[in-house]
């Protein structure tokens, strides 16, 4: 059998369009449960852990594309600022769309300015608009850490603060058993509710997607598709 060439981009990016519809199809279940009424192992399994994978994903495509064209020499700082104004128009097109149901639930009752600034900058004001700040954040703070750090250094950086995230968020009863962490955490909630932001989740799936467009495709014979070796 003819074995196949590498992968032309036209494919990788058909197959990244798929993988998106199938990742909006995540979202939607992990805020609906669709399985909750049939079974709750079942829904535990598929919104709680097969499709935790969307957001990453997201994040992640959001590095493939648009961070290679932010580091460019000369152009990047202009692309930058292009994607962060599109971006803050639809978080704030997102906040004001959501802000009647804020107002009827009273979420905005007795807000400080310091609480107002805390739900933009972390929680994007709704539950599940976090998103956007975290887009936001993590892209300037991926940015920044390229160009001052290279790649090299800004992966290991960025690692450091997912395990950090982590050990706030699924790991946080075992991480307040140290006396250290414990007192770094209780500091920290005083200016965040959860680590799952631009800070510490968004950067590490950000340079995922970074170091994947760098990655030349695998051709026929190393992916295993379209060659005889691929059925043994």
């Amino acid at each position: 059998m003819k074995e196949t060439g590498m992968m032309t981009e036209k494919e990788r990016n058909t197959g990244i369009d798929l993988m998106r519809l199938i990742a909006a199809l995540m979202v939607v279940a992990i805020h609906t449960y669709p399985l909750a009424s049939l079974s709750e192992t079942g829904d535990f399994l598929v919104t709680r852990v097969l499709c935790r994978v969307a957001v990453p994903f997201f994040f992640m495509v959001t590095g493939y594309y648009v961070l290679p064209g932010c580091l460019e020499i000369g152009k990047g700082s202009r692309k930058l600022a292009g994607w962060f104004r599109k971006t803050a128009l639809l978080y704030g097109a997102a906040v004001l769309i959501y802000l009647p149901v804020n107002l009827y639930a009273g979420r905005l009752e007795g807000l400080t300015a310091g609480a107002v600034l805390r739900e933009l900058l972390w929680n994007g004001t709704f539950y599940h608009l976090w998103y956007f700040p975290a887009a936001l954040l993590g892209m300037g703070l991926t940015v920044f850490l390229i160009r001052w750090l290279g790649m090299r250094k800004t992966v290991f950086a960025v690692l450091i603060l997912y395990v950090a995230g982590l050990l706030g968020d699924s790991y946080y009863g075992a991480a307040v058993q140290a006396a250290p962490l414990k007192a770094f955490y209780e500091w920290l909630w005083q200016w965040m509710d959860y680590t799952r932001t631009g800070l510490f989740f968004a950067p590490v799936f950000l340079c995922l997607g970074l170091v994947l467009r760098k990655q030349k495709p695998l051709s026929g014979k190393q992916s295993g598709i379209g060659t005889g070796s691929a059925w043994g």
